[in-house]
């Protein structure tokens, strides 16, 4: 079990509800997650905890959406965008080969939007 993972699951759940009863829902049936694939986070494992945690809530057998966000980035000299395989040793831009680089996204994790009805 990964504690983190848990954890970040069930302050999803929290937000979910507290919406889910802002809006009057009866049931919540899915949540959009953008997550960057700078995350550490496994889609499967996320659901799993979300069915253990929302058992008896509105939110019990809701799905889970997840869109991943590509790690990019930004070339300080020449302001070329572009992705990047962050495994690599060093990241440089393919337009100039400058090693001055700035993440510009791929550590996103935020809720989309929430099903209900």
């Amino acid at each position: 079990m990964n504690i983190h993972e848990l954890a970040v699951t069930e302050s999803i759940l929290k937000v979910v509800l507290k919406h889910a009863e802002a809006s009057n829902a009866q049931k919540v049936v899915s949540i959009d997650l953008k997550v960057g694939e700078m995350r550490d986070f496994v889609e499967e494992w996320m659901q799993w905890y979300f069915d253990y945690l929302s058992k008896g809530t509105v939110a019990e057998e809701s799905k889970i959406n997840v869109t991943k966000i590509p790690v990019k980035f930004q070339c300080k000299e020449c302001a070329e965008n572009f992705n990047a395989d962050v495994k690599e040793k060093e990241i440089y831009c393919p337009c100039c080969e400058s090693k001055q680089v700035e993440l510009v996204s791929g550590t996103e994790f935020f809720i989309e939007s929430i099903g209900v009805i």
